[in-house]
Protein backbone atom coordinates (compact mmCIF):
# COMPACT_ATOMS: atom_id res chain seq x y z
CA UNK A 1 0.00 0.00 0.00
CA UNK A 2 1.37 3.41 -1.02
CA UNK A 3 1.67 6.27 1.72
CA UNK A 4 -0.75 8.17 -0.21
CA UNK A 5 -3.25 5.78 0.51
CA UNK A 6 -2.70 4.62 4.10
CA UNK A 7 -2.87 8.42 4.90
CA UNK A 8 -6.16 8.14 3.14
CA UNK A 9 -7.10 4.67 4.69
CA UNK A 10 -6.55 6.75 8.55
CA UNK A 11 -8.95 9.64 7.84
CA UNK A 12 -11.46 6.88 6.02
CA UNK A 13 -10.91 4.08 8.66
CA UNK A 14 -14.79 4.27 9.51
CA UNK A 15 -16.00 3.64 6.11
CA UNK A 16 -14.06 0.10 5.70
CA UNK A 17 -15.81 -2.35 4.02
CA UNK A 18 -12.54 -5.29 3.74
CA UNK A 19 -9.21 -5.42 3.68
CA UNK A 20 -6.85 -7.40 1.31
CA UNK A 21 -3.67 -8.31 1.79
CA UNK A 22 -0.64 -9.58 -0.52
CA UNK A 23 -0.11 -13.39 -0.64
CA UNK A 24 3.84 -13.64 -0.82
CA UNK A 25 5.51 -16.56 -2.96
CA UNK A 26 8.98 -18.21 -2.62
CA UNK A 27 9.69 -16.75 -5.78
CA UNK A 28 9.42 -13.47 -4.35
CA UNK A 29 5.84 -12.15 -6.32
CA UNK A 30 3.33 -10.64 -4.57
CA UNK A 31 -0.03 -10.86 -5.75
CA UNK A 32 -3.74 -9.44 -4.06
CA UNK A 33 -5.39 -12.28 -1.90
CA UNK A 34 -8.88 -12.54 -3.33
CA UNK A 35 -10.89 -13.07 0.02
CA UNK A 36 -10.60 -10.25 2.28
CA UNK A 37 -9.58 -10.64 6.25
CA UNK A 38 -13.32 -9.40 6.99
CA UNK A 39 -16.45 -11.51 6.40
CA UNK A 40 -18.93 -9.21 5.51
CA UNK A 41 -21.59 -11.76 5.10
CA UNK A 42 -21.26 -13.17 8.19
CA UNK A 43 -21.67 -9.23 10.23
CA UNK A 44 -17.99 -9.00 10.99
CA UNK A 45 -16.89 -5.43 11.51
CA UNK A 46 -13.91 -3.52 12.03
CA UNK A 47 -14.55 -2.36 15.94
CA UNK A 48 -10.67 -0.44 16.15
CA UNK A 49 -7.50 0.79 14.25
CA UNK A 50 -4.68 1.85 15.84
CA UNK A 51 -1.91 3.07 13.34
CA UNK A 52 1.51 3.44 14.27
CA UNK A 53 3.65 6.53 12.33
CA UNK A 54 7.09 4.86 13.74
CA UNK A 55 7.07 1.64 12.38
CA UNK A 56 3.98 1.60 9.31
CA UNK A 57 1.99 -0.86 11.11
CA UNK A 58 -1.58 -0.69 12.29
CA UNK A 59 -3.24 -2.88 15.14
CA UNK A 60 -7.20 -3.93 14.03
CA UNK A 61 -9.62 -5.35 16.36
CA UNK A 62 -11.89 -7.14 14.59
CA UNK A 63 -15.48 -8.20 15.98
CA UNK A 64 -16.01 -12.01 14.21
CA UNK A 65 -19.79 -13.19 14.30
CA UNK A 66 -20.06 -16.61 14.71
CA UNK A 67 -23.61 -18.65 14.98
CA UNK A 68 -23.42 -21.51 17.22
CA UNK A 69 -25.23 -24.67 17.35
CA UNK A 70 -28.08 -23.73 19.50
CA UNK A 71 -28.42 -21.27 16.36
CA UNK A 72 -27.09 -17.97 19.21
CA UNK A 73 -24.39 -15.87 17.88
CA UNK A 74 -21.31 -15.79 19.34
CA UNK A 75 -19.05 -12.34 19.06
CA UNK A 76 -15.58 -13.05 19.37
CA UNK A 77 -12.77 -10.04 19.12
CA UNK A 78 -9.60 -10.92 17.35
CA UNK A 79 -6.10 -8.87 17.43
CA UNK A 80 -4.39 -8.52 14.41
CA UNK A 81 -1.23 -6.59 13.33
CA UNK A 82 -0.66 -5.42 9.65
CA UNK A 83 2.41 -4.01 7.80
CA UNK A 84 1.77 -1.33 5.66
CA UNK A 85 3.56 -3.27 2.54
CA UNK A 86 1.63 -6.05 3.34
CA UNK A 87 -1.82 -4.77 2.03
CA UNK A 88 -2.77 -5.04 -1.02
CA UNK A 89 -5.79 -2.83 -0.69
CA UNK A 90 -8.66 -1.51 1.02
CA UNK A 91 -12.66 -1.56 -0.36
CA UNK A 92 -14.70 1.15 1.30
CA UNK A 93 -18.42 1.28 1.96
CA UNK A 94 -18.72 4.38 0.47
CA UNK A 95 -16.56 5.76 -2.78
CA UNK A 96 -16.52 9.63 -3.14
CA UNK A 97 -15.47 11.73 -5.98
CA UNK A 98 -12.14 14.13 -5.60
Amino acid sequence: MTKKYWKDWQNRIGETKNIYKFWNYSDGKKMKRFGGILNNLAGDKLSKATFNHTTDTVDLVIERWHQTFSKSIHIQNEYITLNREDIACIEFNKEYNT
